[in-house]
This record gives C-alpha cells, sequence and structure tokens, in this order.
C-alpha cells in the first residue's frame, strides 16, 4: 500500500498539505467574510481564522470538504493537489460524471 501511495505521489509530483493561503484568497474573491463562512459551514470563525493562518495544521477530511464546498472548489485544490480551482463534483475515479 505504501509502494502504491509513493508512486501516486511521484505521478502528481506533489505532497498533501492545506493551504490556508488559498482558502483565503478564495474567501476574499467571493466576497465572503470568516462569519459567513462559518455559518455556511458549521465551523467557527476562529477556526477558520487559524486554519487560513496556518496555525491550525491538521484538518479533518470533513472540514476541508465543507470548505471546499461552501466556496465552490475542491478538496484537490484546497490540499494542494491540483493548481486548478474548479471543482469536481460528481466525477468518478475514471473521470465519468
Amino acid at each position: 500500500m505504501y509502494e502504491e501511495y509513493e508512486e501516486m505521489r511521484r505521478r502528481i509530483g506533489r505532497t498533501p498539505r492545506f493551504r490556508g493561503d488559498r482558502l483565503r484568497a478564495l474567501r476574499h474573491a467571493k466576497g465572503v467574510s470568516a462569519d459567513q463562512l462559518a455559518m455556511m459551514t458549521g465551523i467557527t470563525a476562529r477556526h477558520i481564522f487559524r486554519v487560513e493562518r496556518g496555525t491550525q495544521s491538521l484538518l479533518w477530511g470533513i472540514t476541508v470538504g465543507k470548505l471546499a464546498l461552501a466556496l465552490g472548489t475542491s478538496a484537490d485544490y484546497l490540499l494542494d493537489l491540483t493548481d486548478d480551482p474548479a471543482p469536481c463534483y460528481g466525477a468518478s475515479p475514471g473521470g465519468d460524471t
């Protein structure tokens, strides 16, 4: 299993890491305040600020998913696995929708 992970990481050339700067940039570009994002996601504004600053480094997958959905992007974008902020809702692993 580890070998498969390493192979995938080599193919995409990236290691997953949450990008708080991307979260903040998307939030600002969409004109969404931290309080509004908190109401949309059920995540406190304080936690959102910590995530954006990088002082909260470990995140639950559901948290990443809620933030991505609320801002109309993909978890992959927030996790630095792609540079394309377009959402990929409904995409299957084979690329079919």
